[in-house]
């Protein structure tokens, strides 16, 4: 017998359903204006009915004020029961069990179809939709009475003779409003906290089951439908779901049902988590939710869709489509008959579908289509798939964009196929897009398609080697030639569902500065490591930064000439630099062991710095300590990937820990899935978090933060924080609202900067201004980072520019390429001339171009020749600039003006660590096996970082953590 024909009885009614299939609950529109049951709603029902085991009918609005669309399905009043009746008597009568969906739109209840009323909500926040109102917050006594409201339609539910009701906890109504963070921002009984968001929920279903009792009607269904995550910030997560579920399985249900798009589907959130929700369930149920079945939905048209759902660990199946379009879909499903993907534009009649749903299948999601058409549609594509493209033999060279520059291609081809793809990355980040250049190509060639998928991480590389390729295509051959490439399907890739179990003395969760000098320190001391990156390289945000590094108290500090540094003056400066917030236990720990890391970094792992640079003269440092790595960030990258191939570490790249094992509070090892899906349980005498910042991560930055541009890596979502956060292990956090912020970033995208400091340091050490909108000079240029923020913060636009005449714009374009701005890039901003950001402008002349910017008349060129002025006395009257940075004038035109605006990377809080990095729980108690390093550590800079401070940190946090472990 199929999976699909077998019997299930369900927990607490002790109702047998004589098959694992339901009709999905789809909305239809079809109801009268009161929310009544016409005739044709009901002829509808009952053409589908007989077949599934149960029939959930849409939802139905338990308040006459609570509807969620047009044409919606009541059950708030005692009238409405007669014409419920009979709609659960014609599925009943025809063998399949009536479950009725009841549901409160909340917030979702538009005026203009609830009478105008205003809708109601948990607190006053609009939904995320176009339009959507402000909903009055519900009082303790609507909250109690709507909870009433529920129960009361249950009883009708009851006295129309279903079967049971299915609680709609999903798609953004009321229950899920309660739940959801964002919707909830309650600090009372009902809100506030995860466990308080889970009352309104825990209330409704209490209340349900009190009813079921007094009608005595044991074998009455009750489920529960929830959306497992959403998009909103704050919004729910998974883990939140879980620990919703595991509580209301306390509380006796039937079962339990997604609400998703497919029934395989991972993360909407954690994108680059490719395990399915359903497996991530499966494995986090507690004893109780495992009693109760679980329902999948989303994407089971075909009976083989079917089958493998209830394969992968669902209960039942609720098919929604396919009931559409086939009445007998489980007889059809059944004899593996293929089930039509849509419905031909003459059916309505023939399928007993009503107007307002033909309508809303035919406009919302193009279900009805003329069948003639379409096959000829698909007879077109069936003949692309099998022509040959035409290609004139040889090589052709193309670029392809990459992060840093475009990258030379040469792509060959014979008479029809592409035979190699040759790019040369010599001038991008190395490791940053390795495997782009050693995937894609051999995706394209084996498949012969361009229909491949970008490697994570690097998604500005793969789509601009997949346009190259492109670009190739059509010089070998034409555009036909493109369309039969773009045709083609992409690589099957199938998931795995392995699952290994290892065991080792370390496992490292992050592949930046930390985690490698973490993994290698270990290694070195003799320990079994293994390092998770759910990158495709490791470097992290080292790997496309300048590489700047403090390296206070190492040999190099005092080959380079200073001798007289310490960790006390050093200690001082990053108190005054973090506004004597620093957590100075830690701060102690970095000016201490920085230099010994340095040299150990240096000497062991084979970083080289730049010594013919030198040491950095920067105005938050009373001593010279910072150098830069020899090639920058990328070089750093290099050397210590060079060592990581040279040790016994084992490195999982694209692989994602998702989440810690514990067991009494003590962390034993991680879970991890790889991109394939493969999983590993690993178990491990330590695990080091060393995962980075939350910096892209909306829902845990401060509210100023917020509104600053992010130039950091996607990647920082602060993953590890929340691992560490999780139920049972309960790290503490402090200082999650400051972030390192810059005042030299440009907006190359709404919201996202890059940065400009390389080519600063370079012009601002001879010449070049800082002037604010007006063309008037407000800083100090070469004041620490943290002055000039101050005075780009106050200003009223939140933006300066930099003004610099050619030749020193020239050294600019140079030195920015390594923060991965490009001369191409460039040169467009350029031709926009500050017609939109980033604002490039450029002119002949200072009048010319303090039009062009908007600034007032002559302020541009007094400007300068006032600071010109300056540098002929040798004094800056106006703002102190040091005489060592006041020797050259501006100089010939052209002009050049560059945004300023601030940036930010680094968030300077996280985990609460002591002064042996074990991560400390919210009761001020060590987590044995569990330390933390870098960046995911909170409170050693205190409200703003120096130049080259996080560098140093990561490294030396990292390697201390790692000895830490040893002992």
């Amino acid at each position: 017998m199929s999976l699909i024909n077998q019997e299930l009885t369900l927990p607490q009614s002790g109702i047998t359903l004589k098959n694992r299939v339901a009709m999905s609950p789809m909305t239809t529109e079809s109801a009268y204006h009161d929310g009544s049951v016409p005739e044709e709603l009901i002829s509808y029902y009952a053409k589908r009915s007989g077949q599934a085991g149960m029939i959930i009918v849409e939802s139905c609005f338990v308040d006459s004020n609570g509807r969620g669309f047009d044409g919606a399905l009541g059950i708030d009043s005692d009238d409405k029961i007669a014409g419920l009746s009979q709609l659960a008597y014609s599925i009943k009568s025809a063998g399949s069990k009536a479950v009725v969906q009841i549901y409160h739109a909340g917030r979702m209840a538009f005026p203009d179809m609830n009478r105008g009323m205003n809708p109601i909500g948990p607190s006053p926040v609009a939904a995320l939709r176009p339009n959507a109102p402000v909903p009055t917050e519900m009082t303790d006594e609507e909250i109690k009475d709507m909870i009433s409201s529920f129960a009361e339609a249950t009883r009708r539910a009851i006295k129309a003779g279903f079967d049971g009701v299915e609680l709609h906890g999903a798609n953004t109504y009321l229950l899920q409003q309660f739940f959801s963070p964002h919707s909830n921002r309650r600090q009372d009984a009902w809100g506030g906290s995860l466990v308080k968001r889970m009352r309104f929920a825990k209330e409704v279903i209490s209340a349900v089951k009190a009813v079921i009792l007094e009608e005595n009607k044991k074998d009455f269904i009750l489920g529960y439908r929830f959306s497992p995550e959403e998009l909103e910030i704050p919004g729910i997560r998974f883990d939140d779901t879980m620990a919703f579920l595991n509580e209301i399985a306390l509380l006796g249900l039937d079962y339990v049902h997604f609400s998703m798009g497919s029934y395989t589907r991972s993360s909407i959130v954690e994108m680059l988590d490719t395990e399915m929700l359903i497996s991530k369930y499966l494995e986090e149920r507690s004893e109780a939710l495992a009693e109760i079945p679980v329902m999948g939905v989303g994407g089971i048209l075909q009976g083989k869709d079917a089958e493998k759902a209830l394969s992968i660990g669902y209960d039942l199946v609720a098919v929604g489509k396919g009931f559409l379009l086939e009445p007998k879909w489980v007889e059809k499903a059944s004899a593996n008959e293929v089930i039509p993907a849509f419905a031909d534009y003459q059916q309505r009649e023939e399928l007993v579908i009503p107007k307002p749903l033909w309508d809303f299948m035919d406009t919302t999601f193009n279900l009805v289509k003329d069948s003639q058409k379409e096959l000829e549609t698909q007879e077109k594509q069936k003949a692309l798939l099998t022509r040959e493209p035409q290609f004139v033999p040889g090589e052709y060279k193309v670029e392809a964009k990459g992060h840093n520059n475009n990258l030379p291609m040469v792509v060959s081809f014979s008479e029809h196929r592409i035979e190699n793809i040759t790019v040369d990355s010599s001038s991008e980040s190395e490791g940053l897009s390795d495997l782009v250049f050693e995937k894609l190509p051999q995706q394209i060639i084996s498949s012969q398609t361009l229909n491949v998928d970008a490697v994570s991480g690097a998604s500005t590389t793969s789509k601009g080697l997949i346009d190259g390729v492109a670009d190739a295509v059509k010089l070998a051959g034409n555009e036909e030639a493109l369309d039969i490439i773009k045709a083609r399907p992409k690589p099957l890739v199938e998931k795995s569902m392995e699952i290994v179990e290892e065991a080792v003395d370390l496992v490292v969760v992050g592949g930046g500065a930390a985690g490698i000098a973490a993994a290698l320190r270990a290694e070195q001391e003799g320990q079994s490591v293994i390092l998770i990156e759910k990158q495709s390289y490791i470097g992290g945000a080292i790997s496309v930064s300048g590489g700047n590094q403090v390296v206070m108290g190492s040999k190099l500090q005092k080959q380079a000439g200073v001798t007289d540094d310490s960790p006390l003056i050093m200690a001082a400066d990053f108190l005054k630099n973090g506004n004597n917030e620093n957590i100075v236990e830690l701060l102690a720990l970095l000016a201490e062991n920085v230099g010994q890391t340095t040299d150990w970094v240096h000497e062991y792992v084979g970083v080289e710095y730049d010594m013919t640079e030198g040491l950095h003269i920067l105005a938050e440092y009373s001593k010279n300590r910072e150098l830069a790595y020899a090639h920058g960030g990328h070089g750093f990258a290099a050397a210590v990937r060079k060592k990581m191939a040279e040790s016994s570490v084992t490195l999982y790249l694209q692989t994602k820990a998702t989440r810690l094992i514990a067991e009494n509070g003590q962390v034993k090892g991680l879970v991890a899935i790889e991109e394939n899906g493969k999983k590993h349980r690993i178990y491990s005498k330590a695990v080091i978090l060393t995962t980075g910042g939350f910096g892209n991560n909306k829902a845990l930055l401060g509210e100023e933060l917020k509104d600053v541009l992010f130039y950091g890596t996607k990647s920082s979502m602060g993953e590890g924080l929340l691992m560490a956060q999780a139920p049972g292990i309960n790290a503490a956090t402090r200082m999650l609202d400051y972030g390192k912020i810059y005042p030299n970033g440009i907006e190359v995208s709404p919201g996202s900067a890059k940065s400009t400091i390389g080519g600063n340091i370079a012009v601002l050490r001879e010449n070049a201004l800082l002037v604010n909108t007006v063309g008037k000079r407000v800083v100090n240029e070469r004041a620490s980072n943290h002055d000039i923020l101050k005075v780009l913060m106050n200003q009223e636009s939140k933006m300066l520019y930099i003004l610099m005449d050619q030749k020193h714009f020239d050294i600019f374009k140079e030195e920015v390429a390594e923060g991965g701005i490009s001369q191409i890039d460039i040169d467009a901003w350029l031709e926009k001339n500050g017609s939109e950001t980033p604002y490039f402008f450029h002119a002949d002349t200072l009048d010319e171009l303090a039009r062009l910017a908007g600034m007032p008349e002559n302020s541009l060129k007094d400007t300068v020749s006032r600071y010109n002025q300056f540098v002929k006395d040798g004094k800056d009257a106006d703002f102190n600039r040091q005489a060592q940075f006041l020797q050259k004038e501006i100089g010939a035109g052209p002009y050049y003006l560059v945004e300023q605006k601030p940036r930010f990377a680094t968030t300077m809080g996280g985990l609460v660590v002591n002064d042996n990095l074990s991560v400390i729980n919210t009761d001020g108690h060590v987590i044995k096996g569990l330390y933390a390093a870098g960046e995911v550590v909170g409170g050693v800079m205190g409200t703003d970082s120096p130049s080259g401070a996080n560098n140093a940190w990561a490294l030396t946090s990292g390697k201390l953590a790692a000895e830490a472990t040893k002992n």
